[in-house]
């Protein structure tokens, strides 16, 4: 029986996915590195046995003969320990230490864990690759072109976007229902408004205020839809038996009277001088004092926060300002020129180049960094090692091999031709030291 060097040619068969064009280069390369060492092989062979055939003919062709036998001899021998890393030679299961890599695979996948755990991510490396990097400065240099802030801000505006898919409606509504109140009933509105009341005394702004409300006050009782109400108020107040009264009241009454409430309020209003406004102060006074000394005042005060905490329409009210936020956020989230996307971006851009300028902050954020990778992938490189072990295991016989001979198959061939070569080479100092004895 004649080896088969082909034998053990990598099937054609298709895993669940079809190989892409990177794969199949790899397998064109694999095929025509086999097809040479191949071919130098049977050329070996064939110029053995022509040299050994004609050989009386010239005394030359001994050492062509030499030189052909030992490159046969050198390139089954490579063929051999090529194919027995992956496989049994001649499909023979019988012949020891072959099939190495497949019969060793758990072996190997754990010593390639430990190996890159240990080689790659060890502790010093990391220190060492922190400071030769300088993640600042290259962070910084990142951070200042547009597109790539633009792509951070995309990735951080559809981030937020997916994270409020995942809010429950309810609990957020609860949620800040309960934190309204519960900060409604955490403030001390007594001593609050106290303190307000007391500075705007101090100041005088207290007239200033009193000021808007007059006027507004007085516009409002000028209007002639409030005066018509206030007649018509007067006429279906008025006992019936004060016929004449009633029909007045019911037309002019109530006009009359907001006519006059109005003049005296603007009255008020431009004359700063007013007794009125005397006894304005005087009531704030008394009125403030209260609101920071009386424990009455302050009871009641704390009563009126708890009934506004627990009213029904403040939580309506927390409900319309959610759902408007809510509803705003998520339509600008959603659109191509959302204004949260531009404005990360700004501050991305801005951020960047303060990095960039500000040598103690890049300093700072190397520091940082040179202080927690090392730790962070100190903590983590036993895990990276076990992660690589077991999908290495996880890959049946079939699969670890043709994904090694694709990615080393095409090199190791040229161990066969170099073995040929070799051998030749060898072959002859044999035959002249065979003839020199």
């Amino acid at each position: 029986m004649t080896p088969n060097p082909d034998s053990g040619q990598i099937s054609n068969r298709t895993t669940a996915t079809e190989p892409d064009a990177h794969t199949e280069a790899k397998r064109r390369k694999l095929r025509i590195a086999r097809r040479r060492a191949t071919g130098l092989l049977i050329a070996s062979a064939l110029i053995y046995v022509l040299a050994t055939h004609y050989g009386p003919a010239h005394g030359a062709l001994a050492w062509v003969a030499a030189f052909a036998e030992a490159a046969m001899v050198g390139a089954l021998a490579d063929w051999y320990a090529v194919v027995a890393l992956f496989r049994h030679p001649l499909g023979i299961r019988r012949l020891p230490h072959t099939a190495i890599i497949p019969r060793n695979k758990d072996r190997i996948a754990d010593n390639l864990g430990e190996f890159i755990q240990g080689e790659f991510f060890s502790r010093e490396r990391m220190e060492g690759l922190v400071v030769t990097v300088d993640p600042a400065a290259r962070a910084a240099r990142w951070l200042l072109k547009e597109e790539n802030a633009a792509r951070v801000a995309a990735w951080l505006r559809t981030g937020v976007r997916n994270a409020g898919g995942l809010l429950n409606e309810n609990e957020v509504r609860a949620y800040l229902q309960r934190s309204v109140s519960r900060h409604l009933l955490s403030t001390d509105l007594a001593a609050l408004a106290g303190r307000i009341l007391a500075s705007l005394t101090r100041s005088g702004r207290h007239q200033e205020v009193l000021d808007l409300l007059l006027r507004y006050s007085a516009g409002q009782l000028r209007r002639p839809e409030l005066q018509q109400t206030l007649n018509d108020i007067f006429a279906e107040k008025l006992p019936l038996y004060f016929q004449r009264l009633k029909h007045w009241a019911g037309t002019k009454g109530g006009a009359f009277t907001a006519r006059t409430v109005a003049d005296l309020l603007e009255e008020i209003e431009e004359n700063p001088q007013h007794p009125l406004r005397g006894h304005f102060d005087d009531w704030l006074r008394e009125f403030t004092d209260k609101l920071q000394n009386d424990p009455e005042y302050r009871w009641r005060l704390e009563q009126l926060t708890q009934k506004i905490a627990d009213h029904p329409a403040l939580h309506r009210y927390v409900d319309e300002v959610w759902r408007e936020w809510r509803d705003a956020a998520l339509a600008d989230l959603a659109a191509d020129d959302s204004r949260f996307e531009a404005f990360l971006a700004r501050q991305i851009l801005r951020f960047g180049q303060v990095l960039e300028d500000d040598d103690g902050m890049r300093r700072w954020v190397n520091e940082r960094a040179q202080a927690y990778v090392p730790q962070l992938v100190e903590r983590y490189r036993h895990r990276l090692g076990q992660f690589i072990s077991a999908k290495m295991k996880e890959w049946n016989e079939t699969e670890l091999v043709e994904k090694l001979e694709l990615n080393i198959g095409a090199d190791l061939q040229y161990i066969r031709i170099n073995g040929a070569l070799v051998g030749g080479l060898v072959g002859l100092v044999l035959h002249a030291i065979s003839l020199w004895l």
